[in-house]
């Protein structure tokens, strides 16, 4: 059986990915609860937005909940456990018998014992709420409720993220109907799947830091369109849970085949320096895909640089590929003052910020591209009305 805490990660990573990947944010809550359920071991799981006008909470998306229970009758947010609107996570041990709950029948009919109701927020402005039903009384471990409550910010980061970019993109069809021009549909990212070289081992409590730097680098990501920013941090953070010497972040330019730089931490600008790094010769089995170990950079062929690699102190070097619509965009590197390996656990990690890091920079230059086209349009169409 897995340890909860790699079902945790697992499971934030693939909602990240989702959020990050998907600009409808309905079907990334939907997402959400449906992973929620087994990742918890609970009953059923619920997500509600508040509507402004009559303060209910209404569904957007349920897990294992019956029609019957479903159809009971209008939620009030003022009235079910309003201490979630301060922004709070509330656990209700005996949800049948507390006064903060509506429809205790219903829910001993439906065989709810407990919930526990996180906030989901906008810009520090409760929007709704996930829920999380048990069929026995049952607390929640802190570890726990902080998975959760992660969970709810993505949902707020979800509608946050949908929004901006449908507002952007109905501002361009608008131009395109004005210039009776057929708008541009663009294709949803894919999943990927990439090879890795590691062995079986993980420790609960890294496991949980994994878990918790992914939804720091994924709550940034989201929050600030800034991906350079972010992928300094990225590197910062790789490097110290890693406790490795220096990490690369490097994306692929198409002209010249060369690994551009874009993140860094823990190497000197001597090194950093030392001249272009070309993808086809250098650890050349990344650039298609695969996870490559080395574990002596002084002594490998597939190495640029072994003389200023052994100067600069680093004997092995771990690299993953960004990949992005089953295309390699870049690199991530991991640098080591020693021989080192990484265990299946370790190299997830660096996959998943990879993937993660991969799509926002995706999303930056799509939103980018989205802006430039508003932009070329408004400029067109007015000089057109004026001539």
């Amino acid at each position: 059986m897995e340890r909860k805490e790699i079902a945790y990660f697992r499971v934030f990573h693939e909602v990240s990915r989702a959020i990050l990947s998907v600009l409808d944010s309905k079907e990334v809550l939907r997402l959400i609860v449906k992973r929620i359920v087994p990742a918890m071991k609970i009953k059923a799981a619920s997500l509600r937005l508040i509507n402004e006008e009559t303060k209910d909470l209404e569904l957007v998306a349920s897990r294992f909940l019956s029609k019957k229970y479903l159809r009971k009758g209008p939620l009030n947010a003022d009235k079910s456990v309003p201490e979630v609107l301060e922004g709070k996570p509330v656990l209700i041990i005996d949800a049948q018998n507390d006064p903060r709950i509506q429809y205790p029948k219903e829910k001993a009919e439906e065989g709810i014992a407990s919930i526990l109701s996180v906030p989901v927020q906008i810009h520090n402005k409760v929007i709704g709420m996930l829920r999380l039903y048990t069929s026995s009384p049952r607390s929640f471990t802190e570890e726990e409720i902080e998975f959760v409550s992660a969970l709810g910010e993505m949902a707020g980061l979800a509608i946050i993220n949908a929004r901006m970019y449908e507002k952007e993109k109905e501002k361009l069809t608008r131009l395109f109907e004005r210039g009776g021009i057929e708008p541009v549909h663009h294709v949803k990212m894919k999943r990927y799947g990439a090879k890795t070289v590691s062995r079986e081992a993980f420790d609960t409590k890294r496991s949980t830091k994994f878990f918790k730097i992914l939804h720091e680098v994924s709550r940034d990501l989201l929050s600030d369109l800034n991906s350079g920013e972010v992928l300094d941090s990225m590197a910062e953070k790789i490097s110290q849970i890693m406790h490795i010497k220096g990490c690369c972040i490097y994306l692929l330019n198409e002209m010249t085949g060369r690994l551009d730089m874009v993140a860094s931490r823990g190497l000197s600008d001597e090194y950093l320096q030392k001249g272009p790094l070309q993808a086809d010769k250098s650890m050349p089995d990344v650039a298609r895909g695969t996870t490559v170990l080395i574990k002596d950079a002084a002594a490998d062929d597939n190495i640029q640089y072994r003389d200023e690699a052994k100067k600069e102190g680093i004997v092995s070097i771990l690299a993953v590929p960004i990949v992005v619509n089953e295309y390699v965009i870049g690199e991530i590197r991991l640098y080591s003052a020693e021989q080192r390996d990484y265990d299946s656990e370790e190299i997830d990690f660096v996959l998943a910020l990879a993937e993660i890091g991969g799509i926002a920079i995706t999303n930056t230059k799509f939103y980018q591209r989205l802006q430039i086209d508003i932009r070329f349009w408004e400029s067109t169409l007015s000089y057109l009305d004026r001539a």
